[in-house]
């Protein structure tokens, strides 16, 4: 319980802005749906590292700006916790539980989620790297309730236009600032997948803080460096 406590007060750095590529329309359609109670179950998926997780915290946020409670909640951290720990998420208005593939083979942490969906008066979120029907859940009452859900996939990444407008989201509302040859290689050498590209932007941020704006053929070299290193 100590573990789940620390977790329920997130510090969150994600905003349902940050997804304005072309590619993400239809996930920011179904997260309006989400907002205006249209949808009671909704489940996102997509391979590894493509922002689930981001998207699941710009969830979160919009609604503890809107004066609701919400939490978002690892199943794979979550999974050395006594069950009865998750009964602390019944009271929040909207719960988001990422990596819902984790309780595969783990039968009671299956009943506990099966038990919060029964129990839980308020909206679901769920992210998977497979769709609903691909789970492989021992417990057929879960996985019919997921399946019942709507289910959005999220872009891979591949798309340019994509990644571009999320690196500009994020950036300005940062007030991040590097300069156009680096985003350009970055966005063409750097990793792209959601993830890894925000991770990158971090160090990215990192390293460059307190440098001045000329910077040095050296600086450049290990910033290249560390872009090919998060793209391999």
């Amino acid at each position: 319980m100590r573990q789940l406590q620390l977790n329920i007060e997130p510090q969150l750095d994600a905003r349902i802005s940050d997804f304005s590529g072309p590619g993400w329309g239809h996930v920011v359609d179904a997260v309006r749906q989400l907002h205006a109670g249209l949808v009671g179950r909704f489940y996102v998926y997509g391979g590894a590292g493509t922002g689930k997780s981001h998207l699941l915290s710009a969830i979160c946020d919009s609604y503890l700006e809107l004066g609701r409670s919400a939490i978002k909640v690892s199943l794979l951290e979550l999974l050395d916790a006594p069950i009865e720990a998750i009964s602390a998420l019944e009271f929040y208005d909207l719960v988001a539980l990422d990596d819902i593939e984790a309780i595969s083979g783990v039968l009671h942490w299956q009943k506990a989620v099966f038990h919060l969906i029964n129990n839980h008066e308020g909206q679901l979120v769920f992210s998977s790297r497979v769709a609903p029907i691909e789970l492989k859940l021992e417990l057929p009452d879960l996985q019919s309730r997921l399946t019942q859900a709507v289910s959005v996939k999220v872009p891979s990444g591949q798309s340019y236009a994509d990644r571009q407008a999320l690196l500009h989201s994020v950036m300005t509302r940062r007030g991040i600032q590097f300069d156009a040859p680096m985003i350009d290689y970055l966005l063409m050498n750097g990793p792209h997948q959601a993830s890894l590209l925000l991770q990158t932007l971090a160090q990215l941020e990192k390293m460059l803080k307190g440098e001045k704006t000329k910077l040095s053929s050296t600086t450049l070299k290990q910033i290249y460096a560390l872009i090919d290193e998060y793209r391999q």
